[in-house]
């Protein structure tokens, strides 16, 4: 089961975990509106991939997300941390990734946070942006 951390416990759990993984899934205009997350600079090797996509109908399934991720080469060996914009998304690809073998860790308010809850996600933490 993927653990639930904050941004601050992320940052100290980077220091160590160096050469983890962290993972943004995102959707391409939140990443062009808001901004990517610098995990390089905490020693994260950083991915970027829409567990969601936009559509004329709304926001569905990304059906290239497997493959996607696969093509990665994702070590099983290293943690995976998991965010999206408010860590309702993470959540879920981060019980996906549990279950294929992977440690893994949601952050939970991820790069912007939600409204309701209290500021402590990556961009009002100050962690470093692309």
């Amino acid at each position: 089961m993927p653990q639930q951390i904050t941004c601050a416990e992320l940052l100290e759990l980077s220091k160590e975990h160096q050469g983890a993984t962290l993972l943004d899934v995102r959707t391409q205009t939140e990443w062009d509106q808001d901004g990517k997350p610098n995990g390089q600079e905490l020693g994260l090797n950083t991915s970027f991939l829409s567990y969601l996509i936009d559509t004329d109908n709304g926001r569905v399934v990304n059906d290239k997300f497997d493959e996607t991720l696969e093509g990665f080469k994702i070590d099983k060996n290293k943690v995976v941390f998991v965010m999206c914009k408010s860590g309702m998304r993470s959540s879920k690809v981060a019980q996906i990734l549990d279950q294929r073998g992977y440690k893994t860790y949601n952050v939970v308010n991820g790069f912007i946070c939600s409204e309701d809850v209290e500021p402590s996600c990556w961009k009002t933490s100050g962690l470093p942006v692309l």
